[in-house]
């Protein structure tokens, strides 16, 4: 996105300790607009931050993301790239990298890890393989809304969280709403439980989603999106879950009619960072890259959520069936994968829990 649009960015302070969710200066979505921010918003720090630098030569940064530049995610990055390099004067310039020209997610943490890729969008479900106590995001129904979603990850226990990747070299500069994830096929409309068993669904690789699918009766088959698609274009796997978004900003909508919203598992995507990038920056150059990663993922949700009405119509108008299965159902039939997580996760579940409105 070559040119970003005002914004008047109202954030809410969600309030308390971490265990009562506390505000770590982040705002919800819902009181914000859908104008991205601007660099005329620079904050007297980062103003100072720009002013005092001493470095004039550009550093030049790799910004990684597996899927699409369309969509609220995709021109997030864009957004995020081109304001650093407004707020800096050009001393950074971070070019993005869409439609995972440099590799798939879990490459792109590795990559990260070493040093060899600045930033990445990766999928928070992907980080369970790093951060063991980041698989309490995968149990099936345990984020009940967005106000809920807002509470957690706006908030402290979000920053509670996100600030484990230190242990593994990495840093988390945002987070940003990939929404609660969805199923569609190309095999039948999904009313119940009942339309799901046997289908072949793609999911990540990621062994909790795929018990989730295993209790709904379906056939998991796990694998990372570059193979995805092409599996679904030929018919080798019948569906997909993914943040119903993504029918259009992934063209899933040309290859599955059928949309139903289960909203089994929130998802968001971290922004990483090279912890060795991360450390040799100027504290100042930190809190700036920080600030503006904060106005746009407040201004991501937004735009996150007001798509979820245009892919409704588009599918439709494609000739599809959008359909709305009993959620109760599917919670009942889930239990089992939240009971069998329970001991192991009961910290964190209480965390999470604990933000509910």
């Amino acid at each position: 996105m070559k040119k970003t649009l005002a914004i008047i960015l109202a954030l809410f302070v969600v309030a308390g300790s971490l265990v009562g969710c506390g505000s770590s200066g982040g705002s919800a979505s819902s009181t914000a607009t859908s104008q991205a921010p601007t660099a005329a918003a620079t904050s007297s720090e980062a103003a100072s931050a720009v002013d005092s630098g001493t470095n004039t030569e550009t550093i030049e940064l790799k910004f990684a993301n597996v899927s699409s530049a369309v969509g609220a995610k995709g021109e997030s990055i864009d957004m995020f790239a081109n304001l650093v390099n407004e707020r800096t004067n050009g001393r950074y310039n971070i070019t993005v990298y869409h439609d995972g020209q440099l590799g798939n997610e879990i490459s792109f943490v590795e990559d990260c890890q070493t040093g060899t890729l600045d930033i990445a969008s990766v999928n928070f479900a992907n980080l369970t393989n790093y951060i063991d106590a980041y698989g309490v995001f995968d149990l099936p129904y345990l984020v009940k809304s967005t106000e809920h979603a807002d509470a957690i990850w706006m908030g402290e226990v979000g920053k509670y969280f996100l600030d484990m990747l230190g242990t593994v070299g990495l840093h988390a500069v945002a987070n940003v709403e990939l929404g609660f994830r969805d199923l569609s096929n190309s095999a039948r409309a999904v009313n119940s439980a009942a339309d799901i068993a046997g289908l072949r669904i793609r999911v990540m690789e990621n062994a909790i989603h795929q018990e989730i699918f295993s209790a709904f009766g379906a056939d998991p088959v796990a694998m990372n999106w570059n193979e995805a698609y092409t599996a679904l274009q030929q018919g080798a796997i019948d569906g997909q879950d993914n943040p119903a978004t993504h029918a259009l900003d992934l063209n899933i909508i040309d290859v599955n009619k059928y949309l139903a919203m289960t909203d089994h598992v929130y998802n968001v995507a971290v922004f990483i960072m090279s912890d060795k990038l991360w450390q040799s920056m100027s504290a100042e150059d930190q809190a700036l890259f920080e600030e503006i990663a904060q106005e746009v993922a407040v201004w991501e949700r937004k735009a996150q959520r007001d798509t979820l009405e245009t892919v409704v119509k588009a599918v439709n108008d494609a000739g599809g069936e959008v359909t709305y299965p009993d959620k109760e159902e599917l919670f009942t039939l889930t239990q089992g994968v939240r009971d069998q997580y329970q001991e192991k996760y009961s910290e964190y579940i209480k965390l999470i829990e604990d933000c509910a409105p």
